[in-house]
């Protein structure tokens, strides 16, 4: 569960592809799910580098942060974005 996510090192990369809210949870779930993942975001080490793609147009907000850079992918034929927090 990414809220229970302790790192034991002082660097690492998370690279994450959660549920966008489409088909494997509700948009709201997602949404809360992404609230959870940006507030152990907080308190993860700044040597860490998260990557995270997802389809939702407002992932920023709901994690609470804007991502230090973004590109546009394809995940299949679904357009998303790869937020990268470096």
């Amino acid at each position: 569960d990414a809220k229970d996510f302790r790192p034991e090192r002082e660097k690492g990369i998370i690279v994450t592809n959660p549920p966008y809210g489409e088909r494997l949870l509700e948009k709201e779930e997602a949404e809360e799910l992404y609230r959870v993942f940006g507030k152990v975001y907080r308190d993860i080490p700044p040597k860490w580098r998260v990557l995270v793609l997802t389809s939702h147009r407002e992932f920023e907000h709901f994690f609470g942060r804007k991502a230090d850079k973004k590109r546009k992918l394809y995940n299949g034929m679904l357009k998303c974005d790869l937020f990268m927090y470096l």
